[in-house]
């Protein structure tokens, strides 16, 4: 008899949940967040022009010095030098010797490049853009918008199919590379010690959400 009981109680005891029926849902969602650049990077050259390759590259020599002393005693600059060439100007018998000298830093790049354009160096770019810091910070805001926007959609669908959102079983997050800002045009050369114009525009940084959710009644 207490076998039978058993048996019976067994039969009517509730399914486990795993024998429940289920349906996955996979969504993508973008989330975008703004961010203001806080970083300036630029790129200047150094050139010189001589009867001989030694004198040429001496020339640039001692203006690089110059330049990366001038730079380095600039707070919170980072001065890098870059690709260094010397050739031969067969037509007009000369040689020609180059060296590049990055900046990396706050808005105070932008005064130093004007500094650095009254001494002579040519300069190819400057650009604000964001710092990794900024980056980071656009990043995990864009991923929380696209979250959400996940969360809000798989409710709605949910809801429309008469099942709840029980479970999320897999996320995927794709951020966007960094966006570029407008830069100011390129100033070849440099009469004035004025810095160049470099207007600061809102970055925008996407990230994209793949989610798995589970739903059931």
């Amino acid at each position: 008899m207490i076998r039978r009981l058993l048996l019976v109680a067994a039969l009517l005891a509730p399914l486990p949940a795993f024998a429940q029926s289920e349906t996955r849902l996979r969504l993508s969602e973008s989330g975008s967040a703004t961010v203001q650049p806080d970083e300036v990077t630029a790129s200047l050259r150094i050139e010189a022009r001589a009867t001989t390759a030694a004198v040429a590259q001496e020339q640039v020599n001692r203006a690089m010095a110059a330049a990366l002393a001038t730079a380095r005693g600039t707070q919170g600059v980072r001065a890098t030098t870059g690709h260094y060439n010397a050739r031969a100007d067969r037509e007009k018998q000369e040689f020609i010797a180059q060296q590049s000298l990055n900046l990396r830093g706050p808005e105070a790049v932008i005064a130093l490049v004007g500094q650095l354009q009254s001494e002579g160096l040519l300069l190819d770019h400057v650009q604000w853009q964001l710092s990794e810091a900024a980056q980071r910070q656009g990043r995990d805001e864009a991923t929380r918008v696209a979250i959400r926007a996940v969360q809000e959609r798989g409710a709605a669908i949910a809801r429309d199919l008469g099942l709840r959102v029980t479970a999320l079983r897999d996320l995927y997050v794709e951020a966007s590379p960094e966006a570029r800002p407008m830069m100011a045009a390129r100033a070849m050369t440099a009469a004035a010690p004025t810095p160049p114009t470099v207007t600061a525009e809102e970055i925008t940084v996407t990230a994209r959400v793949t989610a798995d959710l589970i739903l059931r009644r």
